[in-house]
C-alpha cells in the first residue's frame, strides 16, 4: 500500500471520528437531555428549601388553653395551648362535610399541624427508647379522655355559647365536627371531636391511624373511636383480648377517645388510668361490643368511577 493510500485511510477514519464526537451530538443531543421528551433525567438534585408559611403571625391575638392532666405514670402536668385567634374563627367559618370520608381534612388541617407536632411533643417527648414508644402513645392517648365531654346539641361546648353557624341538623341531633384546634380551644367535645384530635395528635408522631365510625339507631346511640396500626398486639397483661379491624390488609387495633376508668375512693374519685388499646368492651358502649364499625382513612384519596364511551346511534334518516 502507497503512502497515499494510508493518508486517504487516515484522512477518512478523522472525518468519521469528527462527525461521530462533534457533529452527531450537536445535532442530536443524548438520552441525557432533559430538554428531550422521554429523555433520562439528570443527575438528582435536591429541591431549593420552601420557606415556611407563617399565615398566623406569632404576635397576633391569640386564645391560650391550659390543660391539667395525669399521665398514666401517675404524675400530675400542666401544658399550655396557645391557639391563634384568625385560625380559630378561620375554621368556625368553613362549611362542614357529612360524608365520613372527608374526616380526615379535619384531623389533619394543615395550618393545625404546628400546633399539634408541639403539643405532641411536649404530652410525650420522644426518648429514643423503643420500649417507652407504647407509654408515649398511652399518654397522648389519656391526654385526650381526660377532655371533658359535651355533646354537639349543647351551647356549652362552644366558646361563644351559641351553636355555630355551620352545625347541621340531624333529625333531633346536631352535628358538627371540630377541627383539632377548635377542640383545645373549647376544652370540650363529643366522641367525634375527641377522635379528631387524637388522630390529628397521634399522627404528629408518626403512627398510621384511621376512624372508626359505629352506626347508631332509635335504640342504639353511634359512637366514634380512633383504629391506631399495629402488627400484632397482645400484651401479657391485658386481661381481655385486644380488638382489631382489618383494613387494606392491615389491622388497626381500637382506641377510645372519650372518658377513661376511674377508681372511687370513698364518696370522691381517687384516680383513674385510661381505657387501654384494643379494648372495646371495656368501654360499656353498647354499640361498639356488638357492631362492627365503618373504617375511615385519615389520607383518603377518591378514585374516578368507570365510565365507558359508547357510540350513539344515528336517528332515523341519517345524521
Amino acid at each position: 500500500m502507497e503512502w497515499k493510500d494510508i493518508i486517504s485511510v487516515l484522512a477518512g477514519g478523522l472525518v468519521i471520528l469528527v462527525v461521530a464526537l462533534v457533529v452527531k451530538p450537536a445535532l442530536y443531543p443524548g438520552p441525557e437531555d432533559p430538554s428531550i421528551p422521554g429523555a433520562a433525567p439528570p443527575a438528582y438534585l435536591p429541591p431549593a428549601a420552601v420557606p415556611a408559611a407563617t399565615p398566623y403571625p406569632e404576635d397576633g391575638p391569640a386564645y391560650t388553653r391550659t390543660f391539667r392532666w395525669t399521665s398514666i405514670d401517675g404524675g400530675v402536668h400542666t401544658t399550655e395551648v396557645r391557639v391563634p385567634e384568625a385560625l380559630f374563627l378561620e375554621h368556625r367559618a368553613t362549611p362542614r362535610f357529612s360524608d365520613r370520608l372527608a374526616y380526615g381534612r379535619y384531623a389533619l388541617a394543615e395550618a393545625d399541624q404546628p400546633i399539634l407536632k408541639d403539643l405532641a411533643r411536649r404530652i410525650a417527648p420522644p426518648t429514643g427508647n423503643p420500649e417507652e414508644e407504647y407509654y408515649r402513645l398511652m399518654n397522648i392517648v389519656f391526654f385526650v379522655q381526660q377532655i371533658p365531654y359535651e355533646y354537639d346539641n349543647s351551647t356549652d361546648s362552644y366558646i361563644e355559647g351559641v351553636l355555630p353557624r355551620y352545625a347541621r341538623h340531624a333529625g333531633v341531633d346536631v352535628e358538627y365536627q371540630k377541627y383539632p384546634v377548635e377542640m383545645l380551644v373549647d376544652g370540650k367535645g363529643d366522641c367525634e371531636d375527641a377522635s379528631i384530635l387524637m388522630a390529628g395528635l397521634i399522627d404528629a408522631l408518626g403512627y398510621d391511624t384511621v376512624l372508626l365510625r359505629y352506626r347508631g339507631d332509635g335504640l342504639t346511640p353511634g359512637h366514634m373511636a380512633l383504629g391506631i396500626r399495629m402488627d400484632e398486639f397482645n400484651p401479657y397483661y391485658a386481661k381481655y383480648t385486644p380488638r382489631y379491624f382489618e383494613y387494606e390488609g392491615k389491622h388497626y387495633y381500637y382506641v377510645e377517645g372519650t372518658g377513661y376508668l376511674t377508681f372511687a375512693t370513698g364518696n370522691r374519685t381517687s384516680w383513674g388510668k385510661p381505657y387501654p388499646i384494643g379494648d372495646a368492651d371495656g368501654t360499656g358502649l353498647e354499640v361498639v361490643k356488638s357492631r362492627r364499625p365503618e373504617i375511615s382513612p385519615l389520607r383518603y384519596l377518591p378514585t374516578p368511577a368507570e365510565y365507558r364511551i359508547r357510540p350513539a346511534g344515528l336517528p332515523a334518516g341519517g345524521g
